[in-house]
């Protein structure tokens, strides 16, 4: 483990894949949707490996229908997933004690899940409350990688680029950070795999997210 860096004056977070484990509630809800269109059902790693983009884009992807159908499968992935969000969905070991350890920090979720269903997730984790603000992939006019959310939550904060903190498990995240000039922390418990983080260039790559607690000691 490298040197120990200064506490950041704010941190923000991504969602799935960092701070929960929302992977199988997903796949479930996506795999319903394929079902009511009559598509075999897909193993978890197939739609785990394309979450991170938005709903419009995992439907896109893996429920592939003629342009006419499109938006019912996504409206009936998105009413099953909110409906059943819940059931397997948890928090990572270590994400209590990091989000105790960066408190009296302003802290922000920034993830590309629809708001609704983000702050369903959080509210049922008993981790809405943590965070002074949350930004879902509709929230803004673009999404990550574009890295307009995470400006606007520094601007919204009050804080400077280079003394935040983004955490994030994917490509997404690294990019959107990086354009705006954000400090990362990549973290392997997502969609990606450690060499596609590492070739990303973020400012540090761990495992779990209890390495923060040494590595911003």
């Amino acid at each position: 483990m490298s040197a120990t860096r200064p506490r950041p004056r704010g941190v923000i977070f991504d969602l799935d894949g960092t701070l929960v484990d929302s992977f199988a509630d997903i796949a479930a809800a996506l795999n319903r949707t394929r079902a009511r269109f009559d598509l075999p059902a897909l193993p978890l790693e197939a739609v785990r490996a394309k979450v991170g983009s938005g709903s419009e884009y995992l439907v896109r992807e893996l429920v592939p229908l003629p342009p006419a159908q499109a938006e019912a499968a996504l409206q009936h992935y998105l009413a099953s997933y909110e409906e059943t969000a819940l059931q397997e969905t948890r928090v990572y070991p270590g994400a209590l004690e990091v989000l105790e350890h960066f408190r009296g920090r302003p802290l922000a979720v920034v993830t590309n899940k629809p708001l609704h269903i983000a702050r369903r997730v959080l509210q049922g984790l008993d981790l809405w409350e943590r965070f002074r603000m949350v930004l879902g992939g509709d929230s803004l006019a673009r999404r990550k990688p574009d890295p307009l959310p995470v400006r606007h939550v520094l601007a919204c904060f009050a804080l400077p680029a280079g003394r935040a903190l983004l955490i994030g498990d994917g490509v997404h995240d690294v990019r959107a950070g990086r354009a705006a000039g954000v400090p990362i922390v990549a973290v392997t418990t997502g969609v990606e795999p450690r060499a596609v983080l590492e070739a990303e260039r973020p400012t540090h790559v761990i495992d779990s997210l209890d390495e923060l607690l040494t590595l911003y000691a």
